[in-house]
């Protein structure tokens, strides 16, 4: 990553911190996806994974305390909601021995092991990485700086001398792909 990114990326938690609800949003619409992918691989019950979720982005909102890494920090809570969740899963095992509560039971042992949980992480990461390399040049270009270095559309277009609506064109064909190439991944889409 270039010195911009960093600039963008502090100035973007920043934002967080201070209560931006734009700023918020973005973070939503960014992760959220991908924080239910990783909830669904343990939780296995997609409207508890939904309600986990949510209640990640509500402490992220009402906490305001990231730091620097913002994939690693979601992750982490999200990760903990899940081993809290399965954990009173597991307590209610030992009154009944039904097949989900077992199943509760054995994820939790799993999403204990931190190295299962960065192998299905890295997975999920290398699968959106070749993804957005199979995209037209152009296309990947544009989706690059606005997604991963967190450019502006009007920063884009000056600095690749395109207009904003391709800018806005390009982003939404690499999210129409992206979300067709990684369905195997994110079957809740």
């Amino acid at each position: 990553m270039n010195s911009t990114s960093h600039v963008n990326t502090k100035e973007f938690i920043t934002r967080l911190n201070n209560g931006d609800v734009l700023a918020f949003e973005v973070l939503f619409k960014l992760y959220r996806s991908k924080l239910l992918y990783i909830a669904i691989q343990y939780i296995s019950n997609k409207e508890d994974a939904e309600e986990i979720i949510q209640n990640v982005f509500v402490k992220v909102w009402s906490k305001k305390n990231i730091q620097t890494n913002i994939n690693g920090y979601l992750y982490r809570i999200t990760k903990n909601a899940c081993l809290d969740h399965l954990r009173s899963k597991k307590q209610q095992l030992h009154l009944d021995n039904n097949l989900s509560q077992l199943e509760a039971s054995i994820n939790y042992t799993a999403l204990s092991d931190d190295s299962a949980s960065l192998i299905i992480e890295k997975e999920l990461n290398e699968a959106i990485l070749n993804s957005i390399d199979l995209l037209p040049p152009k296309c990947k270009d544009v989706f690059v700086k606005s997604r991963i270095e967190g450019l502006k559309h009007k920063e884009i277009s000056t600095e690749m001398n395109i207009s904003t609506n391709t800018v806005e064109n390009h982003i939404s064909k690499a999210l129409k792909h992206l979300k067709v190439s990684l369905r195997e991944f994110l079957p809740f889409l």
